[in-house]
């Protein structure tokens, strides 16, 4: 964090959550595409495609640095964030998604029940594809609301400005 006073993060966890996030999403959408429409033609009939295991693989292995990164926004951005009230239904939302991945994916890994995968392997997917457009939304409101901060506090209202006006008149 560059302080802690502000929810605002440091470069470098802006950086390790936007490329470990990209690199799940696109691991995770290209292993969708290849088990869902990427089937090549075996000695036997269709056959998943090589590729599969090996986007599932780097998926696992870019979900290190992504949960690191997560684990960082406790320290500081949770808490402060907390009292920016527009941020809060698009952070509820956006750690809710995260909170459904993680725990999806724990389950797709070790439930053996195929049907219960099935509903597991679908939520996670589902989730995955949103999460970047909540992202974006939480992302976007933090900027808007950052700029509405910025605005200098010193600008009276019309209204203040009458009133310091009268007042002045009653001193003279």
């Amino acid at each position: 964090m560059p302080n802690t006073r502000s929810a605002k993060l440091a470069k470098w966890q802006i950086w390790l959550l936007s490329l470990s996030g990209t690199l799940l999403w696109l691991s995770g959408s290209a292993w969708l595409l290849l088990h869902y429409y990427g089937r090549v033609q075996g000695p036997f009939g269709p056959e998943s495609n090589p590729l599969e295991p090996w986007m599932l693989r780097l998926h696992g292995l870019v979900l290190i640095p992504a949960l690191l990164g997560v684990g960082g926004l406790f320290l500081v951005h949770f808490r402060k964030g907390w009292s920016h009230k527009p941020q809060r239904v698009a952070g509820l939302i956006l750690s809710a998604a995260v909170l459904v991945l993680v725990a999806t994916g724990y389950l797709l890994y070790y439930v053996g029940d195929d049907e219960l995968r099935e509903v597991f392997s679908r939520v996670h997917w589902i989730a995955g594809l949103g999460v970047p457009a909540v992202f974006v939304w939480h992302y976007l409101n933090g900027l808007r609301a950052r700029r509405g901060s910025r605005r200098p506090r010193t600008r009276k209202t019309v209204a203040q400005a009458a009133r310091v006006q009268v007042n002045a008149d009653k001193f003279f």
